[in-house]
């Protein structure tokens, strides 16, 4: 920055044009043909006075009148504190917009990553155990049109003995009423889906393919603990956003009644609600119960994938690092 003024050596009236300029600590100024260079701390401001100039006294008796005292000061290093943060703001505006913008999308990242998850679980918390009911009823009328769902064709005293294993799994304060809906589907295969509100959908293949009651009990344990955390609903939120999880605040469940049947059918839980539903399963069966649940699905991982779907739900418990451990555990 360059500012011009009226410099006066201090043995003549008579004054000469200059530009100025700060070069780091100096300050430098020229009339075109001499050059002057003074340490700016060694300069000092003087506001006119009754239509007087403005003037910088230099340390050897000479003046240098200026017109703008805001340059002036700037070129000096006299402007208040004020003036300076000003200043300072001004030259970095561009980085300070580049930074308030990576700000925002880190808040945004920030609030969908953990924001959204929350807002779920108060959205579910608010939602009523009917509403949960029809979601599920509806689920289970979308899969009987889309899939050959028929009767189950185990015997009376095999599905009655399933039915009490899971009324035994059931928590005492549960705000649900449990039911195992046993159905026959060769086009799922083996395969569990739990339901919001308390109905479990378990095909025949998968019993069939079950080698021990442990086995089971401990696919019904995990279920039950999807229910009990509302993974389901929590799982609906997340997936319509923040928009569905306003609208249930206020009381309008539409678009949840909606969307719950397409999303409920072929919904994927993340790990932290399948890691949820293990630590339910082994607080009440112990964690040999979730090695026979691990035997079950490694067990189902063949060739004819007939079990593609419940694997695809579960891609963390078969590994052969799990059952390795659990077969050194029964060992």
């Amino acid at each position: 920055m360059s500012l011009p003024g009226n410099y006066l050596d201090g043995r003549s009236q008579i004054g000469k044009a200059v530009m100025l300029q700060r070069n780091v600590h100096h300050l430098v100024f020229t009339d075109g043909v001499h050059t002057h260079r003074y340490p700016a701390r060694e300069v000092s401001f003087h506001p006119g006075r009754a239509g007087r100039p403005d003037r910088l006294q230099l340390p050897d008796g000479g003046i240098i009148e200026v017109a703008s005292a805001y340059q002036c000061q700037q070129l000096t290093g006299h402007l208040p504190l004020a003036a300076r943060l000003l200043e300072g703001l001004r030259r970095c505006w561009p980085q300070l917009r580049l930074a308030g913008l990576l700000l925002l999308l880190l808040a945004c990242w920030f609030g969908y990553r953990n924001g959204l998850p929350w807002l779920a679980s108060e959205a579910a918390r608010r939602t009523p155990p009917a509403v949960e009911q029809a979601m599920a009823s509806a689920t289970l009328g979308l899969l009987e049109k889309t899939s050959t769902l028929r009767p189950s064709r185990l015997p009376d005293s095999r599905q009655q003995a399933l039915q009490q294993q899971l009324q035994q799994l059931v928590p005492g304060n549960s705000p649900y009423r449990y039911h195992l809906q046993l159905v026959d589907a060769r086009e799922l295969g083996p395969d569990i889906i739990p339901l919001p509100g308390g109905q479990i959908i378990v095909t025949d293949q998968l019993v069939r393919n079950s080698k021990s009651p442990l086995e089971m009990q401990a696919m019904l344990a995990h279920a039950v603990g999807h229910i009990e955390a509302r993974h389901g609903l929590r799982g609906l939120i997340r997936s319509g956003g923040v928009s569905l999880a306003v609208n249930l605040f206020g009381g309008d469940r539409s678009t949840l009644l909606a969307v719950a049947p397409i999303l409920l059918a072929d919904m994927k839980y993340p790990a932290d609600f399948e890691a949820e539903a293990d630590a339910y399963a082994s607080r009440l069966l112990g964690t040999q119960s979730l090695c026979a649940r691990d035997a079950l699905l490694v067990r189902l991982d063949g060739p004819d994938h007939s079990a593609a779907a419940l694997l695809a739900a579960h891609p963390g418990n078969r590994q052969a690092d799990t059952a390795s451990h659990c077969a050194a555990q029964a060992g």
